[in-house]
């Protein structure tokens, strides 16, 4: 659920901010007009940089390389996160457009960014079926499976001690009643030992690295789709493949959503087998959230305070990434995209389109700091 971002020009010119003396399954949106903009001008409430109430957990946020060009933008990132996660510029159609033709700028210059800031990097995503090269899909089976494993292979070693955690795997499950690999994916060809390979070959690649399997709609208990992830986990790790954790995207759709202690729940059982566990790809639409704007607003605090706190519960819940950090640029600003929450506009980040906190910053800063 994330298209082709529009290209960065001028990539020597993406220069990673220093800033000393602080505290602290997706896409860019239209940027016409500021699309996250809210009605009128709400007070903004006092909340402390985030990064600065998160203790020993990483709070992180997802974002393009060419965002880094808008100082007020990598300002705030920096001064709030001390986790990065690029978008979309580390996934295959951007890193190897060609057979054996990889492409590390855009990457690159996030990865430096994270370093000067003191940031911790997520690198996503190795192998996926969305956003692949578009001469990946066509390959015969033995050809498929050598090529994911130079990708792998190729894309860790170049960030190799640079990048902590990787989703190795992610979305290689089909939504519904199956609990079945995705129909969709090329690499459902190879067999369900596809998923095993691939994280035996980015361990070889970097050892130090934390390896995870991601995906969306497994927060609640009970659905095949969480069930199938935990059995995957619990055959992965019986088996002695290097996995490290689970991501949890984390999506949130309003209508219809799994109470936060159910999310506990399962993020303990998770966390169980040995495994790290982290919200990954977080988000909380308002479209469809009933009252005015103000209520809206509330509510959405509600719901992130709780998700965040059921995460801060849970010992093994080692961080918590959001699909971006600004309404101004959410992958629900899309008409496609957010089609899928409801009636829009959603406004589902922490920080509005001019980069002040929301409620929900103060929400998420609650939850970290245990209120």
């Amino acid at each position: 659920m994330k298209r082709q971002p529009r290209g960065l020009p001028s990539l020597h010119l993406v220069v990673p901010l220093i800033l000393s003396g602080l505290a602290g399954c997706i896409v860019p949106a239209h940027e016409a007009g500021a699309p996250g903009a809210a009605p009128g001008k709400a007070p903004t409430p006092e909340v402390p940089l985030l990064r600065s109430v998160a203790g020993a957990r990483r709070i992180g946020a997802a974002v393009e390389a060419q965002r880094l060009r808008e100082p007020a933008l990598a300002k705030v990132l920096a001064a709030n996160f001390n986790s990065l996660t690029p978008e979309n510029d580390m996934k295959w159609v951007n890193v190897e457009p060609g057979p054996g033709q990889f492409s590390f700028q855009r990457g690159d210059a996030l990865v430096a960014f994270a370093e000067q800031n003191g940031m911790r990097f997520r690198g996503h995503t190795l192998v996926w079926h969305t956003q692949l090269a578009p001469w990946v899909a066509g390959l015969p089976r033995e050809a498929l499976h050598a090529a994911m494993i130079r990708h792998v292979t190729n894309v860790v070693e170049h960030w190799k001690g640079r990048v902590s955690q990787w989703d190795v795997v992610n979305e290689a499950f089909a939504d519904g009643p199956g609990g079945q690999l995705r129909a969709d994916s090329p690499f459902t060809a190879l067999g369900p030992t596809f998923i095993e390979d691939a994280f035996r070959a980015a361990h070889a690649a970097d050892p130090a690295a934390q390896l995870f399997y991601n995906d969306y709609e497994i927060e609640g208990l009970g659905t095949a789709k969480a069930e199938a992830v935990y059995q995957l986990a619990q055959r992965l790790k019986a088996a002695g493949v290097p996995i490290g954790g689970v991501g949890f995207q984390m999506h949130v759709d309003p209508r219809h959503w799994p109470a936060a202690g159910v999310i506990r729940q399962n993020l303990e059982r998770f966390a169980a087998l040995g495994l790290s566990v982290e919200i990954t790809e977080m988000d909380v639409p308002v479209g469809q959230i009933p009252g005015d704007h103000a209520r809206k607003l509330e509510e959405q605090k509600r719901l992130a305070h709780d998700i965040v706190a059921a995460c801060v519960a849970v010992s093994g819940c080692s961080g918590v990434t959001f699909w971006g950090f600004t309404d101004r640029y959410s992958w629900l600003n899309d008409p496609q995209w957010g089609a899928l929450r409801g009636r829009g506009p959603h406004r589902p980040l922490p920080f509005d389109a001019d980069y002040n906190p929301k409620p929900m910053a103060a929400g998420i800063a609650a939850a970290l700091a245990g209120k």
